[in-house]
C-alpha cells in the first residue's frame, strides 16, 4: 500500500478527521493529504518539538516516544513515530474521534514501519 493510499484510507476511517501527514525528521513532509499547505508548516513545527521530547523520554529512562497529542481550540493533533525520526501528524475536529484516531495512527505506522528502517 502507497504512502498516499494509507493516507486516504486514515482519513476515510477515523470521523472528524482533517488532515494527514508523514513528516521527516528535519520536518520536511513526506505525504500530505490534503495538500493546502498548513500540514507542511503544522509537521515542520511539530518535528523539533517531538525530537525534545524523544530526547527527554529517553533520558529520563521512560523508553522511546511512541505517541503525542496536542489539544488545540480548535482541533487535536496527533503524533506518532513510525521509524528513524519518521512520524505521522494526524489532525481531528474537537468533536472527531480522537481515540479513534489514537488507534488508527498506530495501526498505519505499523504498516509503513518496513517502508523506514
Amino acid at each position: 500500500m502507497s504512502f498516499e493510499e494509507s493516507m486516504r484510507e486514515l482519513l476515510e476511517s477515523c470521523p472528524g478527521a482533517q488532515g494527514a501527514a508523514i513528516v521527516d525528521p528535519d520536518g520536511i513532509p513526506v505525504v500530505v493529504s490534503p495538500e493546502d499547505g498548513s500540514l507542511e508548516v503544522l509537521g515542520a513545527e511539530l518535528a523539533a518539538i517531538l525530537n525534545d521530547l524523544s530526547v527527554a523520554a529517553r533520558e529520563l529512562q521512560h523508553g522511546q516516544l511512541e505517541q503525542c497529542s496536542v489539544f488545540a481550540e480548535n482541533a487535536i493533533i496527533i503524533l506518532t513515530t513510525i521509524a528513524a525520526g519518521y512520524f505521522l501528524v494526524l489532525v481531528v475536529s474537537r468533536d472527531g474521534l480522537a481515540g479513534k484516531g489514537r488507534f488508527l495512527s498506530r495501526l498505519v505506522c505499523a504498516r509503513l514501519y518496513s517502508e523506514f528502517i
